[in-house]
């Protein structure tokens, strides 16, 4: 026979296991926003489209990843130059690398850093 104490400790578990869902499935919808972008020169500027309900969390020099297709390994460091009715402009900080033009890449950005 169980005491009451085996009971509480399994309510107390299923709680916690419900709350840390809860939070995973709020932080991986509404905290880090990823998209496709396009390398529009070769200085490393990138245009990014995104939804209206993101855009109203962008603001300029937000820090962003910027992950390029042909090396998706390497996440490089950005910041949100403009943002313009979903299209955001970002600026890569790595000069070192060289980008070309039309090139395909990831953008995420953590819409809960204001700054």
């Amino acid at each position: 026979m169980k005491s009451p104490g085996h009971y509480f400790v399994l309510l107390l578990v299923g709680i916690s296991l419900l709350a840390a869902a809860g939070t995973f499935w709020n932080y991986s919808r509404f905290v880090f926003s990823t998209n496709h972008a396009m390398v529009i020169n070769n200085d490393g500027r990138i245009e990014a489209r995104f939804s209206p309900a993101v855009t109203a969390k962008l603001h300029p020099h937000q820090q962003a990843k910027i992950t390029l297709a042909n090396t998706p390994e390497t996440a490089l460091q950005a910041e949100v130059v403009t943002v313009v009715r979903g299209a955001v402009l970002l600026q890569v900080l790595d000069h070192a690398k060289s980008f070309s033009p039309g090139e395909a890449c990831e953008v995420t950005i953590d819409t809960t850093i204001s700054q």
